[in-house]
């Protein structure tokens, strides 16, 4: 008998890795183009509310609650010469498109009943498009190999390439509707950058990918399904985790009301645009009155760029950290940083709220932006295990279910924290945008929030996110699927796997 060591056999091929990591870096640009400024775009460019706005967004969702698990029992049953995931990544990149470009125009009268519909109804519309691809784009990553190790680098690639794509919207919009383009015509043209720029790469992965895992030779009914979901109890627990912790995102979600008004607006001289009766003097030069050496229109971009410096070394690092603890413990650990560094920037920063330091501000979004990248890639690592786990209980593998929970808590994560912060922010004397109101050069001028306004704000991305950061950790607490448990699990199933391969070859 030889006393080598037999190398474990590799999957993956490097065509796949970097077409599921291009694929997501696109998909990341329309996704974060809707959720980080859906409600902006509501509010300023199409003239509602912000009860409105949050309202729409919160409707949408519910939706998706039946959405996304239905689209995760079609995927399931999907039969077909390449797959059950992979069909869904060549046919729905066009529909994406359209309802992304339209979601991003209002056709009707600022602020209407019709401009009102048309939001509700094209934001409906979008949703249900994008998880045609998002349930199989993200479940394709449980079926592309039957090691856990590779899978694990595998999402955590794909994951900081999405983070990289997100950072995208964040730079370019805001320079677009703070030119003299405005609001309307400013997002529109975001929406079909994003839209063709994000299709066009999503679809390479079909190109290249293989489903190697075996599909179930079972395929339930719905009801079924639900039956055995039941008994999942992993899943169980990171659908609560993930919806108690849903304000965790909220500054990520928000960064353009702290780019405007907590920032820009400590560096404007409100007396160069107003006079002491709040009107508005003539030929103002909005960029004149601002003092500082960023452009206003990248403010909102240095942000959500702190927040992904902080998330993309986090990400990287997750598969070492893999190695030393188990997902339960790097889950628990990072809600407990994200915890203490929201509580400590509100504490520093609500000091002094009219004239803090934007480096400061920076050093603590990159602090906050580490448990987010943990955050983004676990969970889906944690859901890819709730596959296992339920294949380990009951024999029976559903990977479009399961991973149809996670592209819903993904969008519901987006929109509690949205709809939280919105209804909130309501409650205060917050100005909103006046579209009418432009300078000399056609640019928006924002209206003076104050004192008590941006300390909500403040409040709202950081007392609000710590919230979530401790309810998240409760249901973690109750993981029972780790250490020897799920070693043990996990050699039966590869063997098991390795067997039905053999069978099928």
């Amino acid at each position: 008998m030889s006393n080598q060591t037999v190398k474990p056999k590799k999957y993956l091929t490097l065509k796949e890795r970097i077409c599921y990591t291009v694929g997501a870096f696109g998909r990341s640009g329309i996704y974060t183009l809707m959720s980080m400024f859906t409600l902006v775009f509501f509010q300023n460019g199409a003239g509602l509310t912000l009860k409105q706005g949050t309202a729409i967004i919160l409707i949408g969702r519910v939706f998706d609650a039946i959405n996304d698990p239905v689209m995760g029992m079609i995927v399931d049953r999907t039969k077909s010469k390449w797959g059950k995931m992979r069909p869904y990544l060549l046919f729905a990149p066009i529909p994406i498109a359209i309802c992304t470009i339209l979601l991003f125009t209002a056709p009707f009268e600022y602020g209407s009943t019709a401009a009102f519909v048309w939001a509700l109804v094209t934001y409906i519309l979008w949703g249900v498009a994008f998880t045609i691809q998002d349930v199989p784009f993200w479940g394709l990553s449980s079926v592309i190999t039957p090691l856990e190790s590779e899978r694990t680098s595998f999402i955590s690639t794909a994951r900081l390439g999405s983070t990289f794509g997100g950072i995208l919207p964040a730079l370019l919009v805001p320079i677009l509707y703070q030119s003299n383009m405005g609001y309307t015509k400013g997002f529109f043209v975001s929406g079909v950058i994003f839209a063709l720029l994000g299709c066009g790469l999503s679809i390479l992965i079909f190109f290249v990918s293989k489903e190697r895992v075996p599909k179930s030779d079972n395929t339930p009914s719905f009801r079924e399904t639900f039956a055995v979901l039941r008994k999942d109890r992993l899943l169980i627990i990171v659908i609560f985790a993930s919806i108690l912790g849903s304000t965790m995102v909220t500054a990520n979600q928000c960064a353009d009301y702290i780019g405007n008004y907590l920032v820009i607006q400590n560096y404007t001289d409100f007396s160069q645009i107003f006079d002491s009766a709040g009107n508005l003097l003539s030929n103002v030069d909005a960029a004149a009155a601002y003092d500082f050496w960023i452009p206003r229109g990248t403010i909102v971009t240095t942000l959500t760029v702190a927040i992904g410096v902080g998330m993309v070394p986090a990400m990287a690092i997750f598969p070492a950290l893999r190695k030393k603890f188990s997902l339960k413990q790097i889950y628990i650990g990072s809600a407990v940083f994200g915890l203490v560094v929201h509580l400590l920037c509100y504490v520093v920063i609500a000091a002094d709220v009219t004239n803090f330091s934007i480096y400061v501000l920076w050093i603590f979004l990159f602090l906050m932006g580490i448990p987010l990248g943990i955050y983004n890639v676990i969970t889906y690592a944690l859901i890819a295990d709730s596959v296992d786990y339920l294949e380990w209980k009951t024999g029976e593998r559903h990977e479009g279910v399961c991973f149809s929970f996670q592209t819903f808590l993904s969008k519901v994560n987006a929109a509690i924290a949205t709809f939280v912060f919105g209804q909130l922010l309501d409650t205060t004397d917050f100005k909103a945008v006046d579209n009418s109101l432009v300078d000399v050069e056609g640019r928006q001028i924002f209206f003076q929030q104050s004192v008590e306004t941006q300390k909500v704000l403040l409040a709202l991305v950081t007392i609000v996110p710590a919230v979530g950061f401790l309810l998240t950790i409760i249901p973690m607490l109750f993981n029972d699927y780790t250490g020897k448990t799920k070693e043990n699990a996990q050699l039966q199933l590869e063997e098991a796997r390795k067997e039905k391969m053999q069978e099928t070859e």
